[in-house]
């Protein structure tokens, strides 16, 4: 099934004629009326309609979690991947479409769709809605295109990574002056658990693109201990501390036993992301025919918990 490319364009006055508001609808069915909509340049503006079950699905599967787009809203895998969604966004975990997971969700279309029209400038311009249809899809594909990222229509966490960082200019500079560069005011981790090298082969592990050798405060490390400490609900300070730290052991040792479940190995339960590690990771990507790399980002530590809480024989 593919996205379907139908649009709903909404003309709210005279004034108003060349604002159009876009919606693919994947169903024939829409939830909820759309005679009486706010539009707002906000891009956090409230939904404008409640998503049919296959746009809340075409969402899930645009945001990289392991929902095929012809699913049905009762299928295991998508219940699990709005369960992911609203335990990663700290909304009420219930699985269903309730009207906070809704508007969460339509706030990072929206978001992504804004970003995207300032880092690619399609033409014609993405509307902002809250669908990820065809248009959204496309425009990130070519985004990734030009980022040399793999180029699937599907924006994952390191997509929208990269995308945060062209469009609010965070990529650090070059220093003109090699032999001295710019001193900054970085955060300081305090470590008690991991060294080091065992933090940076975390987040090496989880996706994110940093030099293993440099610094804590190596902007993008900064970046990456921020991104996963906003994942999951901690201080978003860029630096390792405490809480951090035993976040950090406690996701792995449930990704490890994880892939223990699945794999039917002796594989052991550690807080560490090593060589072990990356094996069964790859084995994991290879079984269930994923891009076998031995990374274990947001959407494959998905797909691993949604796996191994599957019933087992």
């Amino acid at each position: 099934m593919q996205r379907d490319s139908a649009e709903q364009a909404i003309i709210l006055s005279d004034e108003m004629a060349k604002v159009m508001w876009n919606a693919r609808l994947v169903s024939g069915v829409v939830w909820g009326s759309v005679a009486s909509i706010v539009l707002c340049q906000s891009v956090n503006a409230a939904r404008s309609q409640d998503y049919t079950p296959a746009q809340f699905i075409s969402v899930l599967n645009g945001l990289g979690y392991a929902v095929p787009l012809d699913a049905q809203i009762n299928d295991p895998r998508v219940q699990q991947a709005i369960r992911d969604f609203q335990i990663q966004f700290r909304l009420p975990v219930d699985g269903t479409l309730n009207n906070p997971t809704q508007d969460r969700a339509a706030d990072i279309v929206r978001s992504l769709q804004t970003a995207l029209n300032r880092a690619v400038q399609p033409s014609p311009q993405l509307p902002i809605s809250q669908f990820y249809g065809r248009q959204t899809e496309a425009a990130v594909r070519l985004f990734q295109q030009q980022e040399r990222l793999p180029a699937t229509g599907i924006a994952t966490l390191e997509t929208r990574q990269r995308l945060d960082e062209i469009v609010t200019d965070a990529r650090p500079r070059q220093p003109t002056n090699p032999t001295n560069p710019p001193v900054t005011n970085a955060p300081r981790s305090q470590l008690s658990i991991y060294t080091e090298p065992q933090i940076k082969a975390i987040l090496t592990g989880f996706g994110y693109d940093i030099n293993p050798n440099a610094p804590l405060s190596d902007p993008p490390t900064v970046r990456a201990i921020r991104d996963l400490q906003r994942n999951y609900g901690l201080s978003e300070t860029g630096a390792i501390d405490r809480a951090t730290e035993e976040k950090f052991s406690s996701v792995m040792r449930n990704l490890r036993n994880n892939l223990k479940v699945i794999l039917r190995s002796n594989f052991a339960i550690a807080q560490y992301y090593d060589a072990a590690t990356q094996a069964a990771v790859r084995q994991f990507q290879s079984r269930y025919g994923l891009r076998v790399n031995g990374i274990a980002d947001l959407n494959v530590r998905s797909r691993i918990d949604t796996e191994a809480r599957r019933p087992r024989g």
